[in-house]
């Protein structure tokens, strides 16, 4: 090191001294003795000059050499004392070395060697060879929440690496983030389903007892979980909590619903709630409305039953009795003034069902078509695709009507012609992106909705009517009473007439399934207008083809649980989800067969069709895969293979007689 000091210390001199050494020489060409006095000189200078280098390179040196040790005892002492943990892990994830931080957030005595996979699960995902610092998930440590960060340093010579893993303690800012969170207002909207027909269906010395046991147990529900209560009418209550608390209630899945639904104190009818519960808002303001739109949506799916509105979903809870049968027809006549008077300032109208339509969306969208032109309107129903269920109906009624035909358009015929004045009638379905033409839903804001199916997810919003009323049997039987009130003269085609009969037979199985008194009375309405039921009977007639893949699918079907039925249609052909709801159905007539679910090919997509007598919610077990319906029948369509399907099925089953065992031993505690 030395000598490289001295020659680099020479070189410099030499430098400086070429310019003086050159012009000595030229002076001794022409004078020696003055030459000779400079060359001496020159020499003396370089000497000179080299000298100072040297004593200057080495006191540079020692101040190096100073400073190095002072880092390397800063640097040790830092690490060291350092007031976070901090450790060093080899190529093994073995612990090679910690401080005593690190050494503080656990219990064993000896860290050293241990794997850190072992002491830390959280961190056994995480990948060391990343090139970049990487900062992994907040790890809970006991009462501490510590969050990790790492770098890798590579030692070329040796082949190895060591990881240099330190934390960053942020309990404190997780538990002020937590108290914040745990603080946040929660509204809950409860409103008592069916006030009325209770009261109307209870003596009135029962009354007071039913209407203060429903009072108290909301009461003592709530106020045991911290909130305010405030009731504003007779069956409505304003309720504000906070979110920890809330939390206690989404674990205990709002037990209250059942609890008001077991009071029996002389009512013939079961009195039910329906809560809408607000979470997300910046303001209170917003957070109310978030819960009055959730009780709106419970209400909407027949309620007797909690719907939380989170940032960009709904969660549901209870939905799992019937719903109860209005007698006031008054929402169904003022529904109709309504539509009266949206057809007569509206230049055209456009009605559509649902894709893949059945004979309730065809036939629903068949009666409203007849109402609208009963008052000159023009009118088209929007339908792609003639399907098998549909086709008879079809046939039938673009033969006896004349103008209908041309009064059919396609999505992309109802695009071209569309206003935005043009009113959209929703019918048998609430749901976009199910419509026969979504597209057209943007094209302007005037929507009428009239659907019997609970509400689910991607509900049309924007609908300026929404006649949602899941207790009805179908669209058919909705459409009929909203026609029978248009006009006092008014008497639908005898074409018209018996597919809405239809529409309400195929839903109701017969009038088996969700048949009430008010579907008696719109059936009898049809009748009046000459509807035939033999013709009906005979619309119903299958294909020998049809019965003989119905057989195949029964023979195909197997138990789950002892008590559904679960089987598959392999054949993608026209009308297989026809095949696969009506051998669903089928399936109902062996005995011990409580739900059945059935598996198909349509479109491309795996469509399951779902039946049940009441016991078991198929609407629950499907909306865990997206899909929705009824009580007793309900139906999806998934992109993907049969198998992978059938396995979510198969999980949303058994999810939902798990929950169903939970509730009921909670409920016999």
């Amino acid at each position: 090191m030395k000598r490289k000091e001295e020659f680099i210390a020479s070189n410099f001199t030499l430098i400086i001294v070429v310019l003086p050494a050159i012009a000595s020489l030229m002076l001794f060409y022409y004078n020696q003795i003055l030459g000779a006095l400079a060359i001496i000189l020159t020499i003396a200078l370089y000497f000179f000059l080299r000298n100072i280098n040297l004593r200057m390179g080495e006191r540079l040196q020692a101040y190096v050499d100073d400073l190095d040790l002072s880092f390397d005892s800063i640097t040790k002492n830092v690490v060291f004392e350092m007031p976070f943990p901090i450790a060093i892990i080899d190529d093994e994830r073995s612990i090679k070395w910690h401080n005593s931080y690190f050494k503080e957030l656990f219990d064993e005595k000896v860290l050293i060697g241990k794997n850190l996979d072992e002491l830390i699960p959280d961190l056994s995902g995480e990948d060391f060879d990343e090139d970049e610092e990487k900062i992994s998930k907040k790890i809970d440590l006991d009462d501490k929440v510590v969050e990790f960060y790492y770098n890798k340093i590579e030692d070329l010579k040796k082949h190895k690496s060591q990881t240099f893993l330190y934390g960053i303690d942020n309990t404190y800012d997780e538990s002020i983030k937590q108290l914040f969170k745990d603080k946040r207002m929660v509204f809950y909207s409860v409103f008592v389903d069916n006030y009325d027909d209770i009261r109307n269906a209870t003596l009135a010395l029962d009354w007071p007892q039913v209407l203060g046991k429903i009072d108290r147990i909301i009461n003592e529900y709530f106020k045991d979980h911290n909130c305010i209560v405030r009731k504003y009418e007779n069956d409505r209550f304003m309720i504000i909590g906070e979110f920890k608390d809330y939390r206690d209630i989404y674990k205990d899945k709002f037990s209250i619903l059942d609890e008001v639904r077991s009071i029996d104190l002389g009512n013939s009818l079961p009195p039910t709630l329906s809560i809408g519960v607000g979470i997300a808002g910046a303001k209170p303001g917003d957070i109310y409305s978030e819960s009055r739109g959730a009780v709106d949506i419970a209400l909407s799916r027949g309620g007797d039953q909690a719907v939380v509105k989170l940032e960009d979903n709904y969660e549901y809870f209870g939905g799992k009795s019937r719903a109860i049968e209005k007698t006031s027809k008054v929402r169904s006549r003022v529904i109709s003034q309504a539509l009266k008077r949206m057809i007569q300032s509206s230049p055209d109208i456009y009605i559509m069902g649902h894709n893949n339509p059945d004979m309730d969306s065809f036939g629903s969208a068949l009666g409203l078509y007849e109402g609208a032109l009963d008052f000159g309107a023009r009118v088209y129903i929007v339908l792609n695709e003639v399907t098998r269920p549909i086709e008879n109906m079809y046939d039938r009624a673009t033969s006896e009507m004349e103008e209908l035909k041309d009064n059919i358009l396609t999505e992309d015929e109802a695009l071209k012609k569309i206003s935005p004045q043009s009113l959209i009638i929703v019918t048998d379905n609430h749901r976009k992106n199910s419509t026969e033409a979504p597209t057209i839903l943007d094209k302007t804001d005037n929507v009428l909705i009239v659907d019997h199916h609970r509400r689910g997810k991607d509900y049309i919003e924007k609908a300026t009517i929404s006649y949602i009323e899941p207790y009805a049997s179908s669209a058919s039987e909705l459409v009929t009473e909203i026609l029978s009130y248009l006009d006092e003269n008014f008497k639908a085609r005898k074409v018209v007439a018996e597919s809405l009969l239809a529409g309400i037979t195929v839903d109701t199985k017969n009038f088996v399934y969700q048949t009430g008194v008010r579907t008696f009375e719109a059936a009898s309405i049809l009748k009046r207008w000459g509807a035939d039921s033999v013709y009906i009977k005979r619309m119903f007639k299958d294909d020998f083809e049809i019965v003989k893949y119905k057989s195949e699918v029964i023979a195909d079907s197997f138990m789950v649980n002892d008590f559904i039925a679960i089987a598959h249609f392999k054949r993608d052909i026209d009308g297989s989800t026809l095949i696969a709801s009506q051998a669903a159905d089928d399936l109902l007539n062996i005995k011990g067969v409580k739900a059945s679910f059935v598996l198909t090919i349509a479109n491309n997509k795996i469509h399951i069709s779902g039946r049940s007598l009441g016991d078991i919610s198929v609407q629950l077990i499907l909306e865990r895969i997206g899909g929705g319906g009824h009580l007793t029948a309900a139906a999806t369509q998934l992109d993907m293979s049969m198998d992978y399907a059938e396995e979510l099925l198969r999980k949303a089953i058994n999810e939902y007689l798990r929950e169903e065992e939970e509730n009921e031993s909670n409920t016999n505690r």
